[in-house]
């Protein structure tokens, strides 16, 4: 039975993170979070965060110490990507609920124990695909469902940001052994995620060429092209790389170029980047269009992470846990948008399309 009004006290674990600063602020904003219990490992400095949130209440290096106390309902994990898939399954074994960084895992395989015993247990184990509840993303969702567009012949996306040099080369990012690959884990997963999620269909077979183009010697993609086949017939195609030049240097305010297109028999619906539109045209009989639609979103202002769609996120994520409901995006997403990453490397590798077995 859910409790009205619950107010919840989380465990934030973080080691250096390009994100964990901004998941602190969202914190800070949602009002159903209490207090806030930082655990620092591999060197992630507590300073960093104690002036960001007069939430957080005590500060500690032990994991151990932090997923046995009883006072903590929920875990937020924003960690280096090898580190992610350990913390998860000793958090489910302790039956804590976690909402954590994308993709995760190194490997899709290294997610399968803790996938299962949140299943056993019925936690929440979710991943961090805010994207999904941007204003724009919602109503693409919703046209696509109501059938606005006929049958969906193809889906294109693109997420193209700042170069390698202006994102610090020697980030653990670009090293091959703690992030698994490049822009496909880091960013491009985001866009392979949202063409699942607005199809509600899976990636059957991949093809794929990635590559190293920028000038920096390193061990992972910065360059991904890839073509997707869905199980329903749906054609799609994803192009991502760390490419622009005359970007402001870090991971926050980076120059970005992004794009999502879906088409269909009776219609289409479009993204342009990064200016809040949703574009949209559509001859089923029931919308009597007159030409291309263009709605325009005003969100409200906030600091959290991904903006007020943000704040929604992590709340959604905890009314659900109140509820006794799985909230969705759950460690299955993180678990197929890794096998098709994998798929796409292998791919690239061998200059053969890859099919994927989703079960």
């Amino acid at each position: 039975m859910s409790t009205r009004n619950k107010l919840f006290n989380i465990g934030f674990v973080s080691s250096p993170h390009p994100h964990s600063a901004f998941h602190i602020k969202t914190l800070e904003l949602v009002a159903s979070i209490k207090e806030i219990h930082l655990c620092c490992i591999e060197g992630q400095d507590a300073d960093e965060f104690t002036a960001l949130s007069g939430k957080i209440k005590t500060t500690s290096n032990s994991l151990t110490d932090l997923i046995n106390n009883d006072r903590i309902d929920a875990l937020i994990v924003s960690v280096r990507n090898d580190l992610c898939a350990p913390i998860l399954e000793i958090a489910a074994n302790a039956g804590k609920h976690v909402l954590f960084e994308k993709p995760g895992a190194i490997h899709s395989k290294d997610l399968q124990k803790p996938f299962e015993i949140a299943t056993a247990k019925k936690l929440n184990l979710s991943v961090m695909f805010q994207n999904r509840y941007s204003p724009e993303i919602k109503v693409l969702k919703k046209h696509i469902a109501d059938g606005y567009f006929g049958r969906i012949m193809s889906a294109e996306a693109r997420t193209v940001t700042s170069q390698v040099r202006y994102r610090n080369p020697a980030h653990w990012l670009f090293n091959k052994k703690q992030s698994g690959s490049g822009i496909l884990s880091w960013l491009a997963c985001h866009n392979i995620d949202l063409l699942c999620h607005l199809l509600n269909d899976q990636v059957v077979e991949v093809a794929a060429m990635v590559d190293n183009l920028n000038e920096d010697n390193l061990e992972v993609e910065d360059t991904a092209i890839l073509a997707l086949k869905f199980s329903k017939g749906t054609l799609g195609s994803l192009h991502a790389g760390y490419q622009l030049a005359g970007s402001p240097p870090g991971y926050s305010g980076g120059l970005y170029d992004s794009h999502f297109s879906i088409r269909g028999t009776s219609g289409y619906g479009t993204i342009p980047s990064n200016n809040n539109t949703y574009k949209f045209y559509s001859e089923t009989g029931d919308l009597d269009l007159a030409g291309i639609q263009t709605m325009t979103f005003s969100p409200t202002s906030s600091a959290a992470y991904g903006g007020k769609a943000g704040e929604y996120f992590v709340e959604n994520f905890l009314e659900c846990i109140n509820n006794n409901q799985i909230f969705q995006p759950s460690i299955d997403s993180a678990i197929r948008v890794l096998k098709i990453i994998e798929a796409a490397l292998e791919s690239s590798e061998t200059g053969k399309s890859v099919r994927i077995n989703q079960t």
